[in-house]
């Protein structure tokens, strides 16, 4: 079952990379405060290795490459597209100490201590098993070494993503979250929950903190392009019928009214960003 669930986030994630590259300065620029707190929590120095897990386009492993110095970055993705797009985005900016592997996560083919840092910036939330992806982050570390990583906390502090889930449930195209483990955006939102994934793990020590960022649109269709080109909930409006896909989109527009001002979309987003030491 895990494997054909982690065969349908490959497919999701494959869908959407040529999107998630065309849109890297708009995303980096709302996002950059996650990343900001993820490389300074993972302390890179000169001569380590780090290995980015979910990477995307890469951004956050970029932005520690340059204090790696004659150390590596392997930036890896479960979607070998968005392998790709992260080898663009990485060639663009001139990152030379880098190389690129499609990885899953949750069965990482990596000897034993081999990385003195792991960053997963959105991605443990959105695989269906987080705690075997957790448990591969601490094996592939060395001792004392530095997993950081940013998943969503829960829907009131980001409206993004659940006014779009909550009108999909509304209007039937989209089942309630049952009791048990369900990937999605706001799928590590309890702060419980997640501490528990990192104590059955065993890591040393753990620190979790809630970050702040804004999606800013100029417009309610930008913001209907961001949903179903960036977002893992953009596959499954993408696959609605017309007529439903155009109730959906207005049902959000109503509710996006809320959150604009000045002609500006500003939707508030908040991460749970955590550092834990093998």
């Amino acid at each position: 079952m895990t494997n054909d669930a982690t065969e349908r986030v490959r497919q999701d994630w494959e869908s959407q990379a040529s999107s998630w590259y065309a849109e890297r300065n708009s995303l980096l620029a709302a996002s950059r405060p996650i990343h900001e707190w993820l490389v300074q929590h993972l302390e890179p120095t000169d001569g380590e290795r780090v290995l980015e897990i979910a990477a995307g386009p890469g951004d956050t492993g970029f932005l520690a490459a340059p204090r790696l110095g004659k150390g590596r970055l392997v930036s890896t993705d479960l979607a070998p597209s968005m392998v790709d797009a992260a080898r663009k985005r990485g060639t663009e900016l001139g990152i030379d100490n880098v190389d690129y592997r499609v990885l899953d996560a949750q069965a990482m083919d990596v000897g034993d201590a081999s990385f003195d840092g792991v960053i997963c910036r959105w991605g443990f939330m959105l695989m269906p098993d987080p705690s075997a992806a957790l448990a591969e982050c601490k094996r592939v570390l060395v001792a004392g070494g530095r997993l950081v990583f940013a998943v969503f906390t829960g829907p009131d502090e980001n409206p993004f993503a659940s006014i779009p889930a909550r009108i999909l449930i509304e209007s039937g195209h989209m089942q309630r979250p049952a009791s048990g483990w369900n990937p999605g955006i706001l799928a590590l939102s309890d702060r419980t929950r997640l501490q528990s994934l990192l104590d059955d793990v065993g890591f040393t020590s753990t620190h979790v903190e809630g970050v702040d960022m804004t999606w800013t649109f100029a417009s309610t269709k930008e913001y209907w392009d961001f949903l179903i080109d960036l977002t893992a909930l953009g596959p499954l409006v993408r696959s609605l019928s017309s007529s439903d896909r155009d109730a959906v989109r207005t049902a959000i527009d109503a509710r996006l009214a809320d959150f604009t001002r000045d002609d500006r979309i500003a939707l508030p987003a908040r991460c749970w960003c955590g550092v834990a030491i093998r």
